[in-house]
């Protein structure tokens, strides 16, 4: 595997090479490290194929543990000079002075496993793929290296990467022959999946069968198991996700959100805190808690079907990177109009009183448009970059769909001794009005009037009816109908129709997939956009009535006489009044609700789609307006309502 562009691999290296003077005796450090880490930490190294050494890994966690400690300390005694503290502000910064330099120093510790495990669960996700395109390169040509190779060179998985490394060290007669090699590889990943070994066992097997019909069963029973498994491992983690997932909406976050409402009311027993204590509770400690749970679930997650790449190349991303530097312009004073729209209506002389100076007074609290403002910068930035990526994966993934019915369409016209230009242009007028239908009038367009070979007519750079379609399976695909395009017609037309069945059983299983975890994602979508929110609006009213309250009675209990007021009840003015301001608490609470989308948003995509970054920026552009949207109406309807029973 590639050390390319892994943050810490190359931190590893800078550190070491940059600070290594900090070592007193470089040798005894070197020594030390390599009996202090464990054979899971070597093996799991070899495994991300990262060429570093125990000692370089335990110098960068110290060293950037280290300066993190000095970092961050650094800042608080800037900060606790400028400004003053309440007490516990105090003792819980020290707390996370402390604690995260340690997080930093375990994690970065733990990385190699960590990573390695994160690739295997990765790797889950490319066994039905890499397979798939073994068994359809052998139903053509009955040759197991040709059919790695063909695996290995069509595809840019980690798995693949793993089948280039076999092949070379076969090359370099690491391996006795292909069958050894194979028996070696499917032991190294059936640690990870048996189904894997058993149906790499099962391709190499069919090489020795006698019988046609029974070498296409075999191979056909080599790709049943394998998606078979992987329906099952879904399936499998969509009924142990419920227990976790509740967890981590009640604990993580109904709890504190319905906390929220109580916070006022707990200066009356003497339970005092600033805004400090709030932000480092609600906008640090809460949202860490929270993500790293969810990371902890999701890797349990099995990967399945890795969403296809888009390069910045793409024709429909054209001036994508100035439409960046715009987007970012526009955003930041989109931002900042809605946010200082408050604060200019109450400069105004705040008409009609819109705006709340106080507390259950007016009807929108500045500190909401402040909210408002941000999520809106940040919601209209990712809607206008990464929509025309939503769109490309969409019409990838509508080809896709299209695409194994054309090749139906192609593989009877061929098998019916059709030349091959006049079955594309069959396919296109059968399959009029999808995308797939241009592609192929495309080919039979190069095959009749530039009169170009079959492997020109859909690749070439410049003419191929293929050069702007990025996905890895129509292209591997059309790739092997090259192929079997060197054969009879008959033959030609039986495994094309053969491919076509390959991709609607991976259609298949990728459907079956997303529908047992529906129920999951979507009630992760909801809590993130709607209930989450909504909660949190009518608990922030709340807190309002409590401090309202509040107020009412510190005025009442000013106004009577100290004979009066019973000695037992303690009962002082101070005691009744808010450490925070009414805006910060808003801002702080709303920050959280941010975050907490963030995060939901996140976990539901990740379980859904895997890591693919432009559909989850796409999700949190559409996400953050929503949640903001129901939080600013739940907050305003439950302020008005609530201010006729105060």
């Amino acid at each position: 595997m590639s050390n390319d562009g892994n943050w810490y691999y190359h931190g590893c290296k800078l550190t070491f090479s940059h600070f290594s003077w900090l070592i007193c005796d470089i040798a005894d450090f070197r020594r030390r490290s390599e009996d202090s880490v464990s054979e899971e930490y070597r093996n799991s190294m070899i495994y991300t194929g990262f060429d570093l050494e125990p000692y370089e890994t335990v110098f960068f966690s110290y060293f950037m543990a280290g300066a993190m400690l000095v970092l961050i300390l650094a800042v608080d005694l800037i900060i606790f000079r400028l400004v003053s503290f309440e007490s516990s502000t105090i003792e819980i910064t020290i707390i996370l002075s402390l604690l995260i330099p340690i997080i930093i120093l375990v994690y970065l510790s733990e990385y190699i496993k960590i990573y390695a495990r994160w690739t295997k669960v990765c790797s889950l996700g490319d066994m039905p793929e890499i397979l798939s395109y073994m068994v359809m390169s052998m139903k053509i040509v009955p040759n197991m290296e040709v059919a790695i190779r063909f695996a290995a060179e069509h595809s840019d998985r980690p798995l693949a990467k793993d089948l280039r490394k076999m092949l070379w060290n076969l090359h370099v007669r690491e391996y006795k022959g292909i069958d050894d090699a194979m028996i070696k590889f499917a032991d190294i990943w059936g640690r990870n999946s048996e189904y894997f070994k058993r149906s790499l066992h099962l391709i190499k097997s069919s090489t020795s069968e006698p019988d046609e019909a029974q070498r296409i069963i075999t191979l056909n029973r080599a790709l049943d198991i394998i998606l078979e498994s992987t329906k099952r491992l879904m399936g499998t983690f969509a009924s142990k996700l419920k227990n976790p997932t509740y967890i981590l909406y009640s604990i993580f976050i109904l709890i504190p959100l319905a906390l929220v409402a109580l916070m006022p009311a707990v200066t009356v027993v003497g339970i005092r805190f600033g805004i400090g204590t709030l932000v480092a509770l609600y906008n640090i400690i809460l949202p860490l808690l929270t993500f790293g749970y969810a990371e902890y679930i999701l890797l349990q997650r099995p990967a399945t079907f890795v969403p296809q790449s888009i390069p910045d190349s793409h024709p429909e991303l054209k001036n994508i990177r100035r439409k960046r530097s715009l987007a970012l312009v526009t955003s930041f004073f989109i931002g900042i109009f809605i946010a200082s729209s408050g604060y200019f209506w109450i400069l105004l002389g705040n008409p009609g009183n819109i705006i709340a100076i106080a507390t259950l007074e007016g009807i929108i609290p500045p500190g909401l448009l402040l909210i408002v403002g941000l999520v809106f910068a940040v919601s209209f930035y990712l809607n206008t970059i990464y929509t025309p990526y939503k769109k490309i994966r969409d019409e990838i993934r509508e080809m896709e769909t299209e695409f194994s019915d054309a090749l139906f369409v192609l593989g009877r016209r061929i098998s019916e001794g059709r030349a091959t230009e006049e079955a594309f242009m069959h396919a296109a007028s059968t399959m009029e009005g999808s995308k797939i239908a241009t592609a192929f009038e495309s080919i039979a367009i190069n095959l009749i009037s530039v009169r170009a070979d079959i492997l020109t007519a859909i690749f070439d750079e410049e003419i191929g009816a293929f050069r702007n379609i990025y996905s890895e399976r129509i292209r591997t695909t059309m790739m092997l109908f090259v192929e079997s395009a060197h054969k009879s017609h008959e033959a030609a037309g039986v495994a094309i129709i053969k491919l076509a069945d390959h991709l609607k059983e991976l259609q298949d299983v990728e459907m079956d997939i997303k529908q047992s975890l529906y129920d999951m994602t979507s009630t992760m979508r909801s809590t993130a956009a709607i209930f989450a929110p909504l909660i949190a609006g009518v608990t922030m009213a709340l807190s309002e009535v409590i401090a309202k309250i509040l107020q009412n009675i510190s005025s009442s209990v000013s106004r009577l006489p100290e004979d009066l007021i019973p000695a037992s009840t303690h009962i002082s003015t101070s005691d009744l009044e808010q450490s925070i301001p009414s805006d910060l608490f808003m801002l702080s609470i709303g920050v959280y609700l941010i975050l907490v989308t963030l995060i939901l948003t996140r976990f539901a995509g990740t379980i859904e789609y895997g890591g693919d970054k432009a559909r989850l920026m796409y999700d949190l552009g559409h996400a953050l307006p929503l949640s903001a949207f129901v939080f600013t109406v739940s907050t305003v309807a439950s302020r008005i309502i609530f201010r006729g029973l105060v």
